[in-house]
């Protein structure tokens, strides 16, 4: 893996977790399933992201 694609993988990754963040603290999706599903969703992207940054 490319330094340039790493540090694009890490950037996400800091991302989704300020993402998660956000919505955990202001529940901008009212609807608990949806809120769920979206938090689902960016977890099992940062768990894309750390399996690629550890190869």
């Amino acid at each position: 893996m490319e330094n340039e694609e790493r540090k694009k993988l890490e950037k996400e990754y800091e991302n989704l977790k300020l993402l998660i963040e956000f919505h955990s603290t202001y529940g901008v999706i009212e609807n608990k399933s949806e809120y769920e599903q979206m938090i689902n969703d960016i977890l099992d992207r940062m768990n894309e992201i750390r399996k690629m940054l550890e190869k």
